[in-house]
């Protein structure tokens, strides 16, 4: 074997070890991300926030008016999540990363699940989430229009369902890596068209 192959060879492994501990990196990270959302302890928020995204931070949610940009709107998105939104459970199996250099583009899917000991407690989750979506609007017109659309969906849901609904969930977005540490620079919440029930 010429010295030439030799090279080539060690090259080859030592790219496909830095493969291997960026994808292992880039792995914790969602686990990170998914400890968070499990444990969904508000008075972690900022310490979460500044552990997994960049300062500058962009991120679409789910709701019609969820788009947010920097660190402190994202400490806020993520803190309403927690006390408001579903549980998330993100199936990392899923995780398809494209990598280049410090950047990797994702796409992961999981669900997005609420369990409700009764139909009283689903109800009294239902008018407390629409408490909180009108309070984001700013006009009569859209807090009626919201007020009416969420509300329609949220008796049906709880009407025909069970007390356990799940949606499928999917997440996209960018991971930079700053300072040896991969952090989320934009993510992207959607639920697939029509949102169908797990």
């Amino acid at each position: 074997m010429t010295k030439r192959n030799i090279l080539i060879i060690v090259l080859c492994s030592l790219c496909g070890t830095t493969y291997s501990q960026t994808n292992k990196q880039i792995l914790e990270l969602f686990n990170t991300f998914q400890d968070g959302y499990t444990r969904r302890d508000t008075s972690l928020v900022n310490k979460f926030a500044n552990n997994v995204c960049t300062k500058d931070i962009q991120i679409l949610g789910t709701g019609e008016d969820e788009w947010f940009q920097g660190i402190t709107s994202a400490k806020n998105f993520f803190r309403n999540d927690w006390l408001y939104w579903f549980s998330l459970d993100l199936d990392t199996s899923t995780l398809s990363l494209s990598i280049t250099d410090n950047t990797a583009f994702f796409l992961i899917k999981g669900i997005a699940s609420i369990t409700f000991p009764n139909k009283e407690a689903a109800y009294d989750f239902a008018y407390k989430r629409l408490q909180q979506l009108i309070s984001t609007e700013k006009t009569s017109r859209t807090k009626l229009l919201s007020y009416s659309s969420e509300a329609s969906n949220l008796i049906q849901q709880i009407e025909i369902g069970s007390l356990e609904i799940k949606y499928s969930i999917r997440i996209s977005g960018a991971i930079v890596k700053q300072n040896d540490k991969w952090l989320f620079k934009q993510l992207v919440f959607s639920f697939p068209y029509p949102m169908t029930r797990k």
